[in-house]
């Protein structure tokens, strides 16, 4: 396909939808990090050589970094979402940066990092210069504590250049996840002592919900994104609906702290069905027309930049 260039994104406007969590998985994506990487993830050579990818094999989409800002702004615009933020979970990716430049405003995305890692902030600095709106972390993935001391350089960089943050705690599809790593309560110093950082735990905490809860009730720079199946609720020990979720966040947190999400990925069609399923949700439950985009839009925009 020949992609045309995609004009300036404008600025988003009450009533639009911004999805703040989305993924970008192509054939290029996972060369890139599997030719690069000595060690690399037997998941990402498997998806490379199959060019497959998912618990159920769905099919990787083989285009270049322009090629899939074009076709990604095309989904988006199909199920009315403004723009979408991507959360990558690749570190250091040239095909990632060139994405961002060619969706022109469009769809941002968050960098990866391994906070742990001396190098981080100093790629920190060049991903942040680079167009990237903040970082994605992945603990329970990644097997690490963000109280860990050896992540204090990262944050403390972090701080210095505005790059806000979203969290995976919880449960993962993710075969080599360790649930030891898994609790939020884990934040609670790092977000005390960074407190010009906002730290979006997705998923609602994907099954610690309680924790997030007590976490965001002690530190106010917490906040939680919607993103997902939130299959979660159906292994908690006692009734939960996506709507019971809502009321109590927006209820402990203010609506001023949950960011709506898909957790939408590009081997299967855009989750359109979550992006209708949780609107309306946010209307059953009475939220008003200010507070719902708040929610659908305005946080998003407002922590990570998406229309400056």
């Amino acid at each position: 396909m020949t992609a045309p260039a995609l004009p300036p994104a404008s600025p988003t406007r009450p009533g639009e939808v911004i999805d703040a969590h989305v993924h970008l998985f192509t054939v290029d994506l996972f060369r890139e990090f599997v030719e690069r990487d000595p060690n690399p993830n037997p998941r990402f050579v498997k998806a490379l050589k199959e060019r497959k990818f998912g618990r159920r094999g769905e099919t990787l989409p083989d285009y270049t970094p322009q090629e899939a800002a074009s076709w990604y702004v095309g989904r988006l615009e199909a199920a009315d979402v403004a723009k979408a933020l991507i959360v990558n979970v690749m570190p250091d990716s040239q095909y990632t940066r060139d994405f961002i430049a060619a969706a022109n405003g469009h769809i941002h995305a968050l960098a990866n990092f391994d906070p742990r890692d001396p190098g981080a902030p100093a790629l920190l600095e060049r991903e942040m210069a680079a167009g990237y709106k903040g970082v994605k972390l992945l603990p329970v993935n990644r097997c690490y504590r963000v109280s860990d001391p050896a992540c204090r350089p990262f944050f403390e960089k972090a701080s210095e250049l505005g790059a806000q943050m979203i969290i995976h705690y919880g449960v993962s599809v993710d075969p080599g996840a360790d649930l030891a790593f898994a609790d939020p309560l884990d934040l609670s110093s790092v977000a005390r002592d960074f407190p010009d950082l906002t730290f979006v735990i997705a998923h609602f905490g994907a099954g610690w919900l309680e924790e997030v809860l007590k976490l965001a009730y002690a530190r106010d720079n917490v906040c939680v994104d919607s993103s997902g199946t939130n299959n979660w609720m159906d292994f908690m020990p006692y009734d939960l609906t996506l709507a019971d979720v809502f009321r109590r966040t927006i209820t402990a947190l203010g609506p001023e702290r949950v960011l709506f999400g898909t957790d939408s990925g590009t081997t299967k069609a855009y989750r359109t069905w979550i992006r209708w399923m949780q609107e309306r949700t946010l209307q059953e439950i009475g939220l008003s027309d200010t507070d719902r985009d708040l929610v659908m839009r305005g946080n998003a925009a407002r922590i990570f930049g998406l229309d400056d």
